[in-house]
């Protein structure tokens, strides 16, 4: 089941393996400025036994708290930015799980630490939050998806007095980058913005947690991901040539580098919607 609103996007990351695996995987996202300014989105799922070894996470440019909603023993780790595929953040099956995904750009505020300090990490939610133990227990204790989205908002009220906001140079340069599709070039950024490229890469992996330049190949693939949804193969290709790959193996080898399989393989895991 989706509530998600998809007009408007700036940004929908793509995860097939929750999405097309998992029967029980629901989403919400808002596509307008809200209490936090419209940079967080939230899924639900549920993991038993059977699947919770074949679920895994591709790069997405994003933060998540990623929270076990177990009424008694809730638990949660802060799952930072990754950079090519990876399984193993779900320590526990028979779990319903709650995750808050925040934009490229959003988490720093709200974790109050430099976001490259979580890249391809998992932390404790109650090594880095000061009231992470009353956070766990306000969602574990709601038993809808929506309730828990209205708790941690309220959480936020009550413990955050501003809206998670997105400095302006992080700000234009995320837009610019979704806006290509991750084809525009580093040095066209800095002649714009008037920044170096060194000055742009500290400012930008602090606040999103990679370098501008791996965040652009890392959407670059996010919109592969979407191509390759399309059933015209034609089509599909078209939309892949048109992200500015230099060659075919060039292709291959950056997709493989992040998913871990190459494209023909993903295609063939696709169709069976199994995508382990």
């Amino acid at each position: 089941m989706s509530l998600t609103e998809r007009r408007n996007l700036k940004y929908r990351p793509r995860q097939p393996s929750f999405e097309k695996s998992l029967s029980t995987y629901t989403e919400f996202i808002e596509p307008v400025p809200s209490f936090l300014s419209g940079g967080i989105q939230y899924y639900g799922y549920h993991l038993d036994a059977l699947n919770i070894n074949r679920i895994f996470v591709l790069p997405d440019g994003c933060v998540d708290i990623v929270i076990c909603c177990y009424p008694n023993r809730p638990s949660g780790n802060i799952c930072g930015s990754i950079v090519r595929r990876r399984q193993g953040i779900f320590v526990r099956s028979d779990c319903d799980y709650f995750t808050i995904r925040f934009l490229p750009g959003y988490a720093e505020q709200f974790l109050k630490f430099p976001v490259s300090e979580f890249t391809e990490n998992e932390i404790p939610v109650q090594n880095v939050l000061p009231h992470a133990a009353e956070l766990l227990e306000m969602i574990a204790s709601q038993l809808t998806f929506k309730d828990r989205i209205h708790a941690f908002e309220n959480f936020c009220r009550q413990y955050y007095r501003e809206q998670l906001e997105v400095p302006n140079l992080v700000q234009y340069l995320t837009d610019k980058i979704l806006a290509s599709q991750g084809t525009v070039q580093i040095g066209e950024l800095s002649a714009e913005t008037g920044y170096s490229t060194r000055y742009m890469h500290k400012t930008f992996e602090r606040y999103v947690g990679v370098s501008p330049k791996l965040f652009s190949r890392i959407i670059r693939f996010q919109h592969v991901l979407k191509a390759l949804e399309d059933p015209s193969k034609e089509k599909t290709f078209g939309r892949i040539l048109e992200l500015g790959y230099f060659d075919q193996n060039h292709f291959i080898k950056e997709f493989k580098e992040f998913s871990a399989v190459t494209p023909k393989k993903y295609i063939q895991q696709s169709s069976g919607q199994l995508l382990f």
